[in-house]
């Protein structure tokens, strides 16, 4: 009996889930034989390690797309694979990280200035996204900060948070904060009338929109790996067993 197997691959974008199994597996149970009740075992493996194998292509397009620095680097690394079994023929890949800001990508200079070494920074930070995009000079003006609200910012620059991560920010211009001190008990540049002014994060694409863009480059890859790997093991079982 002949091995060949002509099965049905489904590989796709759900949110923020990649969907990776197959359809029926009655074409794996008649390539199989009398070997038909190892059809489970073959597809998840087959389906597992193609779960691996699309996680690789998403990250590696992602950064070929996008200028991600480090920190940027480890949110298009996060993801959670969910493993097929022989009850459910389907993996999942799912990404949590739903926010992402420009620090997270390339900007020029990489340095945080804060108190007195502020004055040897640059007049305008530059930042990018994507690696065929040009820098963008972090200018402030009249910017949306929230869901079309829009205000008067002041340029960007970096910032440390009590978390670790650098991001880029902007204060609003005209507003007043409540937080007077930075994370390590300095007071924080005041305005000539007194006012500390409130931050706003300059936002970019999340991880999951990145790899929402990233997807239809590899799908068709995705899905002939997938069979491929069907066809694998379908001939070790074969080849094992008989």
């Amino acid at each position: 009996m002949s091995g060949n197997v002509d099965v049905k691959v489904d590989a796709r974008l759900e949110g923020r889930n990649i969907i990776i199994g197959i359809d029926g597996l009655d074409t794996v149970a008649r390539a199989l034989g009398n070997l038909r009740g190892r059809s489970p075992q073959a597809m998840k493996v087959a389906v597992n390690q193609t779960a691996r194998q699309a996680r690789k292509l998403m990250i590696a397009a992602a950064k070929a797309r996008y200028v991600v620095n480090a920190a940027g680097a480890r949110h298009l690394n996060d993801w959670k694979q969910k493993n097929a079994s022989n009850a459910s023929m389907t993996a999942t890949l799912h990404i949590s990280k739903m926010r992402n800001d420009l620090g997270y990508f390339e900007t020029s200079p990489t340095t945080v200035y804060t108190g007195t070494n502020v004055r040897w920074s640059p007049k305008y930070y530059q930042a990018r996204v994507l690696a065929s995009s040009s820098w963008k000079d972090l200018d402030g003006g009249k910017h949306e900060i929230y869901k079309g609200l829009k205000a008067d910012v002041s340029k960007g620059f970096l910032l440390k948070f009590k978390s670790g991560h650098v991001g880029m920010v902007q204060r609003i211009i005209g507003s007043t904060s409540k937080h007077t001190k930075t994370e390590r008990g300095f007071p924080r540049w005041k305005t000539e009338d007194g006012r500390v002014e409130k931050l706003v994060t300059l936002g970019a694409p999340s991880a999951a929109a990145m790899h929402g863009m990233i997807w239809p480059e590899v799908k068709d890859d995705v899905e002939l790996y997938l069979m491929a790997r069907i066809q694998d093991r379908v001939d070790w079982i074969l080849a094992r067993y008989r």
